[in-house]
């Protein structure tokens, strides 16, 4: 056996012994923005970048991640993993409870509360927590994320019972995991929400309404959550039972939903927002500065799928196939240049997915001839002799496109019109939302650093409005392979087609920034945005 770490040595060395595990809660209040009301704090369903982000800071997993993104004990005091890799043991610390917040008192009674208020947390949640993240019945998004367990796929798939997932409980503080194989990043991934604790009686009081509004809803991690208005914004404060290893410094966090950039920056500049992360084109506000650089969004030609003559994919190769690249090429010290779908800040496991397959990324291969040949078997499905098209874009692109409908011109004749209309990036990001564009230079942005939950959020938010049989085989292929070698494999496999398709042209790729106004410290990013903590911030 190898003993990987001891949360009492690991608090002797990092943190102050007499306060580990206590919750403060003794500094002044922070404030954050959030790009929408979350739909649900269910761990085991949620799956937007804001409702991770909470679940982050109102429930404690058996580990975390620390401001540099290495793991630490969460509710788990030790833990040993086997020679070969495929058992995990968690001792959890004992007497940790769940915070039942007051308002549940007034809603269900005195003896709920009463129940509820003193309950531990046990092994048993966790074990409870894992069979539903993989339970079919629940259909929860991140369950790929517990296919390297003994027996997640065939549940997943319906083939089985959760009930032989390899997940268990010997006694009420030990939680054991039985892996299919071994997985380098398992401790990583027990740091995100398809992980974390689920009370199974509580779960079942609440019929359905689980994680849906403050009153639904327990917690165990930093924070509990105190109001909450789906139109405007939630208040969270420090939970006096947290029991993690780390303790607990604001007495509050406000989460604003739904403020536009400009908003943003103006509460920066003020310091009425604590921290925000902030897109590339976004300008550095006053009396803040940059904590980290995230290159997570990808630029470049976005063809709309459902559009009458795009929805033909001889018609998306033909443009792709004779777009001259060099004639957007950008310097800068916020530009790289990408053709790639999948952005740089994406991993595999604990590496990332651009250098894992470095040389052999997919690209569109400039080639005149094959574009005229998938032209002329486009409009021949399409029965017409000619397609006129617009193209939409940001003002400072507008001469490279123009350049690029000159080249079209000549190549095809008459037999493609292209027009081009600028657009500011918020019309553009709009009207690719709403589907109201043909072809657009626009962008997407990894909120999650898991490549293989990119390619999942392309398939299911769905930007080019591409319905494909085969690319939904793909990716139902890649949540469901588990070794590192498949995973890569699948990822590739995704993009490729993507590109192929000619459903994208990517362009270049530009980092976003987390950004912490003047005076605050202490609030962490180790990973995505989805990844914001605020236990330390003050």
């Amino acid at each position: 056996m190898k003993r990987i770490i001891c949360a009492l040595v690991a608090a002797a060395l990092v943190f102050c012994v007499s306060s580990c595990g206590k919750s403060s809660g003794q500094g002044k209040a922070i404030s954050y923005p959030i790009q929408s009301s979350p739909a649900t704090l269910d761990p085991q369903y949620a799956d937007e970048t804001g409702a991770k982000l909470i679940i982050n800071n109102i429930f404690e997993g058996l580990v975390r991640l620390d401001g540099s993104g290495e793991i630490i004990p969460g509710l788990a005091k030790s833990w040993d993993v086997s020679d070969d890799g495929l058992t995990y043991t968690f001792y959890l610390q004992e007497g940790t409870e769940w915070y039942c917040p007051a308002t549940l008192k007034k809603e269900y009674g005195e003896e709920f509360y009463d129940r509820f208020s003193n309950e531990k947390v046990t092994a048993d949640d966790f074990v409870f927590a894992c069979r539903r993240a993989v339970d079919p019945v629940t259909a929860s998004p991140l369950a790929h994320r517990l296919g390297v367990i003994a027996g997640a796929a065939d549940i997943s798939a319906g083939k089985a019972d959760v009930a032989s997932l390899g997940v268990s409980a010997p006694d009420e503080n030990t939680v054991v995991f039985n892996l299919a194989m071994e997985s380098p990043d398992f401790l990583t991934r027990l740091t995100e929400s398809e992980f974390m604790p689920c009370n199974e009686d509580f779960f079942n009081e609440m019929g359905g309404r689980y994680g849906l509004t403050v009153r639904h809803i327990i917690c165990n991690g930093p924070f509990f959550v105190s109001y909450w208005d789906p139109e405007a914004s939630m208040t969270i404060k420090s939970n006096r039972y947290y029991a993690g290893s780390r303790t607990v410094l604001p007495a509050s966090v406000s989460l604003s939903f739904g403020d536009d950039t400009e908003t943003i920056i103006k509460k920066l500049s003020a310091g009425s927002f604590s921290a925000a992360f902030i897109g590339p084109d976004t300008p550095l506000p006053d009396n803040v500065s940059t904590a980290k650089n995230v290159i997570n969004t990808i630029y470049g030609f976005m063809f709309n799928c459902g559009d009458e003559s795009l929805k033909n994919a001889n018609i998306r190769k033909a443009l792709c196939s004779s777009i001259d690249r060099s004639l957007f090429e950008k310097t800068g010290d916020n530009i790289y240049m990408q053709s790639g779908v999948v952005p740089e800040s994406c991993v595999v496991g604990q590496y990332p997915y651009r250098g894992l397959v470095g040389d052999q990324t997919p690209v569109i291969a400039h080639d005149d001839k094959e574009a005229l040949r998938q032209l002329e078997k486009g409009l021949k499905k399409l029965e017409t002799d000619n397609v006129t098209l617009s193209v939409i874009c940001p003002p400072e692109y507008d001469h490279a496109v123009r350049n690029q409908l000159q080249i079209w011109q000549k190549l095809f004749g008459l037999s493609v019109t292209v027009n081009v209309t600028d657009m500011t990036e918020q019309e553009i990001s709009r009207a690719i939302r709403t589907g109201d564009y043909q072809i657009a230079i626009g962008s997407i942005t990894a909120r999650q650093n898991d490549a293989v939950s990119f390619l999942t959020n392309l398939n299911e938010d769905n930007p080019f409005n591409y319905n494909s049989k085969k690319y939904q085989s793909i990716i139902e292929h890649l949540v469901a392979v588990t070794s590192e070698d498949d995973i890569i494999g699948g990822c590739f496999t995704a993009e490729d087609y993507l590109l192929k398709q000619g459903v994208c042209f990517p362009l270049y790729s530009r980092a976003a920034r987390f950004v912490i106004s003047d005076g605050v410290t202490g609030i962490e990013m180790p990973g995505s945005e989805a990844t914001v903590s605020f236990i330390n911030a003050k």
